[in-house]
């Protein structure tokens, strides 16, 4: 056969088509196998109800260090996870203001095979108005030396002239340490509603971290409270969730210690750490079991002039006012 340039084009479309043919069989290939292994990945993580028990432990977490901070309570979860198996998980969280929640923002956490390199953060809807909570320790743990607020300057003046028809929520320290039956007793006449309260787990005695003050002051930069607990089944498919009132107080108490427990036995210090951002589990954990629960502030909410009351109390200091909405409160 006498060479050509007819020839050649011949034999170079019949390589070229030879060769998109193989390249398109590979990729299919690939395709299908991947298709196949994540099948396969969905199929056993679903069946190990891995991605229930984190959120379920994401959601324990942010009760404890987000004052003010809840999910939608029975809505449902974004879990997935990736072909490096890395689990995504999200959902939409709120604050309560008065009697109704607004959006907050988005909880987004990564758990990687190595909880080293897993991320968790919150994506607010309105970070430039965010209000960052500051609870001061009425004495310093290792001297016992009274402390003194740093109060935010014009709060109540700022109360006094919002109108009568709007709620809000008010964070406060309080100058003494104290049992949460007795601050909610100390609370009992104003129509406000108890959110959330910073607990006393025996930071800068029995371990150290971060804080900041100025003067006489210690403001914690890590917070950990006390707040209505929440039980799950084997499974995590079914929760339910106590309100955080007086009469729930004892069970509340109980949940927050088991499930304090559970993650000490269960999981890792990496896990508890790095994934839920508990930091100082088990030194807290001892310390409520010997020393009971100590609360000195809270996150309340209710009508701006009802707050405004608790300007007369003898007990609170440094008061922060937070998110405000129009009314929705109880007549």
């Amino acid at each position: 056969m006498e060479w050509n340039k007819d020839l050649e084009k011949k034999i170079l479309y019949k390589y070229r088509f030879t060769l998109t043919v193989r390249v398109i069989k590979v990729i299919a290939a690939t395709l299908f196998f991947f298709w196949l292994y994540m099948l396969l990945v969905s199929l056993i993580y679903d069946g190990t109800q891995l991605g229930e028990k984190h959120a379920f432990y994401s959601k324990v977490a942010m009760d404890w260090t987000q004052p003010n901070m809840e999910e939608d309570f029975g809505g449902l979860d974004s879990i997935e996870i990736t072909p490096f198996l890395t689990q995504k998980i999200s959902y939409p969280i709120y604050k309560r203001v008065g009697k109704e929640t607004v959006r907050a923002g988005e909880m987004k956490q990564a758990k990687s095979l190595l909880n080293t390199f897993s991320k968790r953060n919150i994506e607010f809807a309105e970070p430039k108005t965010e209000k960052e909570y500051n609870f001061y320790l009425p004495e310093d743990p290792r001297t016992g030396k009274s402390l003194e607020e740093n109060e935010v300057p014009g709060i109540w003046n700022r109360l006094e002239k919002v109108d009568e028809g709007t709620v809000a929520e008010l964070s406060f320290s309080t100058k003494t340490f104290m049992k949460p039956e007795e601050l909610y007793e100390i609370l009992k006449p104003y129509d406000v509603d108890v959110l959330w309260m910073p607990l006393y787990a025996g930071e800068l005695k029995d371990f150290e971290t971060s804080w900041g003050g100025g003067g006489d002051s210690i403001s914690l930069f890590y917070n950990f409270g006390f707040t209505g607990g929440r039980e799950t089944n084997n499974d995590f498919n079914s929760q339910t969730k106590l309100s955080f009132e007086p009469d729930h107080l004892n069970e509340n108490k109980k949940l927050m210690l088991k499930q304090m427990n559970e993650l000490l036995e269960n999981e890792s210090e990496s896990y508890r750490e790095n994934f839920l951002g508990l930091d100082h589990l088990e030194e807290r954990y001892n310390y409520l079991m010997k020393n009971g629960f100590q609360v000195y502030g809270a996150v309340v909410t209710g009508p701006v002039k009802e707050l405004l009351k608790l300007r007369d109390l003898e007990q609170i200091q440094g008061a922060d006012l937070g998110k405000m909405t129009y009314w929705n409160w109880e007549e």
